[in-house]
Protein backbone atom coordinates (compact mmCIF):
# COMPACT_ATOMS: atom_id res chain seq x y z
CA UNK A 1 0.00 0.00 0.00
CA UNK A 2 1.73 3.08 -0.83
CA UNK A 3 1.70 6.54 0.81
CA UNK A 4 -1.70 8.15 -0.94
CA UNK A 5 -3.53 5.36 -0.06
CA UNK A 6 -2.88 5.00 3.48
CA UNK A 7 -3.87 9.09 3.60
CA UNK A 8 -6.68 8.45 2.24
CA UNK A 9 -7.90 5.78 3.81
CA UNK A 10 -6.89 7.30 7.28
CA UNK A 11 -8.90 10.84 6.23
CA UNK A 12 -11.92 8.43 5.21
CA UNK A 13 -11.64 7.12 9.35
CA UNK A 14 -11.16 10.37 10.80
CA UNK A 15 -13.85 12.14 8.84
CA UNK A 16 -16.27 9.20 10.19
CA UNK A 17 -14.75 9.57 13.75
CA UNK A 18 -15.87 13.29 13.29
CA UNK A 19 -18.87 12.60 12.10
CA UNK A 20 -20.47 10.19 14.34
CA UNK A 21 -18.84 12.61 17.23
CA UNK A 22 -20.78 15.41 15.32
CA UNK A 23 -24.04 14.03 14.85
CA UNK A 24 -24.21 13.11 18.66
CA UNK A 25 -23.97 16.59 19.36
CA UNK A 26 -26.35 18.26 16.25
CA UNK A 27 -28.59 17.32 13.91
CA UNK A 28 -28.21 14.83 10.91
CA UNK A 29 -28.27 17.42 8.28
CA UNK A 30 -25.93 19.46 9.97
CA UNK A 31 -23.37 16.97 9.91
CA UNK A 32 -23.87 15.46 6.77
CA UNK A 33 -21.10 17.18 4.91
CA UNK A 34 -18.73 15.12 7.52
CA UNK A 35 -20.32 11.93 6.23
CA UNK A 36 -19.66 12.65 2.42
CA UNK A 37 -16.00 13.85 3.12
CA UNK A 38 -15.72 10.45 4.64
CA UNK A 39 -17.55 8.73 1.20
CA UNK A 40 -15.38 10.43 -0.86
CA UNK A 41 -12.09 9.67 0.92
CA UNK A 42 -13.07 5.74 0.82
CA UNK A 43 -14.20 6.22 -3.16
CA UNK A 44 -11.11 7.77 -3.83
CA UNK A 45 -8.96 5.71 -1.78
CA UNK A 46 -10.93 2.30 -3.84
CA UNK A 47 -9.73 4.32 -7.05
CA UNK A 48 -6.16 5.05 -6.63
CA UNK A 49 -6.00 1.15 -5.36
CA UNK A 50 -7.50 -0.26 -8.47
CA UNK A 51 -5.33 2.05 -10.65
CA UNK A 52 -2.04 0.93 -9.29
CA UNK A 53 -3.24 -2.71 -9.13
CA UNK A 54 -3.67 -1.82 -12.54
CA UNK A 55 -0.88 -0.50 -13.62
CA UNK A 56 0.85 -3.47 -11.55
CA UNK A 57 -0.35 -5.98 -13.55
CA UNK A 58 0.42 -4.12 -16.72
CA UNK A 59 4.25 -3.87 -15.62
CA UNK A 60 4.33 -7.67 -14.47
CA UNK A 61 4.62 -9.49 -17.49
CA UNK A 62 7.96 -7.79 -18.72
CA UNK A 63 9.14 -7.89 -15.36
CA UNK A 64 8.40 -11.95 -15.14
CA UNK A 65 10.13 -12.21 -18.64
CA UNK A 66 13.46 -10.13 -17.05
CA UNK A 67 13.24 -12.91 -14.34
CA UNK A 68 13.55 -15.70 -16.45
CA UNK A 69 15.88 -14.68 -19.43
CA UNK A 70 18.30 -14.30 -16.23
CA UNK A 71 17.75 -17.09 -14.96
CA UNK A 72 18.27 -18.85 -18.50
CA UNK A 73 21.94 -17.00 -18.86
CA UNK A 74 22.60 -18.18 -15.58
CA UNK A 75 22.13 -22.06 -16.85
Amino acid sequence: MKLSEILLLSAGVGFLVLWIAEYQRTSFAESYWLLMLCLGCLLTFQYVKNKRIEREKTVSPTIRQMVEDRKKKKK
